[in-house]
């Protein structure tokens, strides 16, 4: 009882999630949390000091490679998981005698399948659901992100399996599931919708290993709703759309770097504003139009007050 007094004291202005009730109180169990608000409602949270390990022997095969497996709440992947490094097979079950339950996601019928689609590779499969359709967890697991995406997802649950995959729902209009949330095979996550970069109600579902896309087809006959097999043998051979995709590129351009940071990087080049200059322009004519200052135009540009403009060049004026 000391340890929960002083988190008694510690947390009276915490707030929990993206719900902004105050916690009063903090039960902590093992990896387990009981969060108690001054509503008087209460919430069960699994995992608050997970590592993200919840396949054992697939960790142990991967142990030495520079592969990731964290557990991030606000981070949907990373580019630095680069499977091309796999020499051996890695045989997964994804059902077993202990998680032996699978649910398609949804029962609409499947519209796009993992391929190059224009100018970008489709990592998933688009399912034609409509708003307000039910969405359900295909495996069980925990959920390990659960909030709106500003990176093209919208609202996006991901959760994390015992069989060493992830799976993802995107696009949905109404999250359910909470992070950290225990969920089995068919517990509803969500309802489809087309938020994000989305051009109309559809679910886009994903599967990954490390972080790393697999065709869901590998696994999933989605015209019966069934699995093709309870087994999975993962290679090197199934990430070879990067071969297609500029994937390899992208690992260089995006080191270190996640799907939000890029996103908001894109975001903020949009804002930038640009002027080319023409006949008479002056840096002052160009602050006072732009309702900036000479200073803050030549710090944009790391030129001096003294710069002679040329007609056709281009002065960042934001």
């Amino acid at each position: 009882m000391k340890k929960t007094l002083l988190l008694f004291l510690l947390l009276p202005l915490m707030v929990f999630g993206q719900d902004k009730r105050q916690v009063i109180d903090t039960l902590i169990n093992g990896n387990d949390t009981i969060y108690l608000f001054a509503d008087r409602t209460w919430e069960y949270s699994h995992a608050l000091n997970f590592n993200g390990i919840m396949s054992p022997e697939i960790a142990s095969k991967i142990d030495g490679t520079n592969l990731k497996v964290d557990w991030q709440n606000e981070v949907t992947f990373n580019y630095d998981n680069d499977m091309s490094i796999l020499n051996d097979s890695i045989w997964l079950c994804t059902t077993d005698s202990n998680y032996s339950n699978f649910c398609l996601p949804s029962k609409a019928p499947m519209t796009s399948a993992f391929k190059m689609r224009g100018r970008r590779f489709h990592y998933g499969v688009d399912m034609d659901l409509e708003t307000g359709d039910t969405v359900r967890a295909a495996f069980d697991g925990i959920v390990r992100y659960a909030k709106f995406n500003a990176a093209g997802f919208g609202y996006l649950a991901i959760v994390r399996h015992y069989n060493g995959l992830e799976t993802y729902y995107a696009h949905l209009s109404r999250l359910d599931a909470k992070i950290n949330q225990r969920v089995k095979a068919g517990d509803v996550l969500g309802l489809g919708g087309s938020t994000g970069r989305s051009t109309g109600a559809h679910l886009h579902f994903e599967v990954r290993f490390f972080h790393s896309p697999i065709d869901p087809e590998e696994i999933i006959d989605f015209k019966t709703g069934t699995l093709k097999t309870e087994n999975l043998i993962v290679h090197k051979g199934l990430f070879d759309y990067r071969k297609i995709d500029g994937t390899k590129k992208r690992f260089v351009a995006a080191k270190n770097k996640t799907p939000e940071q890029i996103a908001q990087e894109a975001k903020e080049a949009k804002e930038h504003k640009w002027h080319t200059i023409k006949k008479g322009d002056s840096l002052y004519a160009m602050a006072l139009h732009y309702r900036t200052t000479v200073d803050k135009i030549c710090g944009l540009n790391s030129i001096s007050s003294k710069k002679i403009l040329n007609v056709g060049e281009k002065i960042r004026v934001r």
